[in-house]
């Protein structure tokens, strides 16, 4: 015979979330007991909100929504307390350890990190983060600016990481507005990037053809077929190579502590397309890399990486950048300032180079997008395809392409309507 259900003799407790997320109330008894919880803004290890203590309120739920404010101001004067005994040296510090614990970001990332987090430090080290204004902020600026000691890139790094820090700052109820927010730094204008001319291209082109196939070998080829960054390309595995519909999906990288992580953004996570030839050669190596990793009595599998070695694993960011460096060196795309030939014990001769002068792997990149902007392509899908977070940012690196296409235009439009109008 079934168990009769008892019916629960304590009194029914009811959560309410407070107005605009500031925490949550709960009633204990009806009209007379509640106990309240503040929120306390995001903790950056976790990304959950922090709680503070319950407290309890006698009093109807007006009673407990007004204790709620009043709870919520102490809190708050609390932390404006503690700011006031902490400075933006020590908290710039460890926002940088909570990022570094969070095991999510490129050791690339931390490093770059650690030059902001330090500059902060030695600027802003000593003074108090809730004492920390515009006014201060810029006339450490100035003085970077006058001693030239800072470039205007590196400038706006450093704004944007301080940024950064104090944003965490306002979360976290520490200070109560952001001083940076008011201080406007133009993003300075990239330099013109190198691209491959189209006979260079071309040529490479021809080049890879020529070479037999291998990891290292397939990895220029997509480099200069689709335009996606080095670790893209290092971190692509057969899971993601659409051959039937013609087109990669790019949802890693490989970083350079031969981790795979996801790529430096939301937009980076895209489909691009492969041209005809390309799906071919893929197609080509795809069976060609079966059976070399058979001999190995190793199985190809949906996560085994386009890009393998010769043990068949995943390729070292590092040691192809070295191979590379050879590879265009030897084919017209570089060449290296100083060559040492030796012999070791063995009898062995060895050639020692150094001084590396020429295209890189992203030059690659840069080719693709002159190419595209070149031929007519609109800049949404450039942007598209290089993964690039707005549209602006495609247009500011890519300006000198973009106003080569505007002058094309000129002439098109000159002589189609004036030359026309001559005649």
């Amino acid at each position: 015979m079934a168990r009769a259900k008892t019916k629960d003799t304590e009194p029914k407790k009811n959560r309410e979330r407070a107005s605009r997320g500031e925490g949550e109330i709960i009633e204990v008894q009806r009209g007379q007991v509640y106990r309240i919880r503040p929120r306390l803004g995001k903790d950056p290890k976790t990304n959950r909100y922090l709680k503070a203590p319950m407290r309890t309120v006698y009093g109807n739920k007006a009673e407990a929504r007004r204790q709620m404010v009043i709870y919520k101001d102490e809190l708050r004067e609390e932390a404006m307390h503690k700011g006031r005994k902490l400075t933006v040296g020590a908290y710039a510090r460890q926002f940088q350890d909570q990022r570094r614990s969070l095991g999510n970001l490129s050791p690339l990332t931390i490093e770059r990190d650690e030059i902001e987090t330090h500059k902060i430090e030695e600027l802003f080290g000593e003074v108090g983060i809730s004492k920390l204004t515009v006014g201060v902020i810029n006339e450490e600026y100035a003085k970077l600016r006058t001693d030239n000691k800072v470039s205007k890139s590196q400038l706006h790094k450093l704004h944007a990481k301080l940024r950064q820090v104090l944003k965490q700052a306002v979360k976290e109820e520490i200070i109560t507005k952001n001083p940076c927010d008011a201080i406007e730094l133009t993003r300075p204008r990239s330099a013109e990037r190198k691209s491959l001319t189209v006979a260079e291209a071309t040529k490479l082109a021809k080049d890879l053809r020529k070479e037999e196939p291998s990891g290292r070998i397939v990895a220029l080829w997509i480099g200069l077929a689709t335009g996606i960054r080095r670790g893209e390309a290092l971190g692509l595995s057969w899971k993601h190579v659409d051959l039937e519909h013609k087109r990669i999906y790019i949802a890693q990288q490989l970083a350079n502590d031969l981790t795979l992580r996801e790529p430096k953004s939301d937009n980076a996570n895209r489909w691009i397309g492969l041209d005809d030839e390309t799906t071919e050669y893929l197609q080509s190596w795809k069976e060609l890399q079966r059976q070399q990793l058979a001999d190995m009595d190793i199985e190809q599998k949906p996560n085994t990486p386009v890009v393998t070695n010769e043990l068949g694993g995943a390729t070292d960011p590092n040691n192809f950048s070295r191979w590379r460096r050879d590879f265009f060196a030897d084919h017209g795309l570089g060449y290296f300032e100083h060559e040492e030939i030796y012999t070791d014990p063995s009898g062995t001769r060895h050639v020692k180079r150094s001084g590396y002068r020429g295209y890189n792997f992203h030059e690659l990149r840069h080719t693709q997008a002159t190419l595209l902007i070149g031929s007519g392509a609109d800049i949404k899908t450039v942007q598209h395809r290089l993964g690039h977070s707005t549209a602006s940012l495609t247009m500011d690196i890519y300006a000198h392409a973009i106003a080569q296409n505007d002058r094309t235009a000129a002439d098109t439009i000159g002589e189609t309507i004036f030359g026309n109008d001559k005649a």
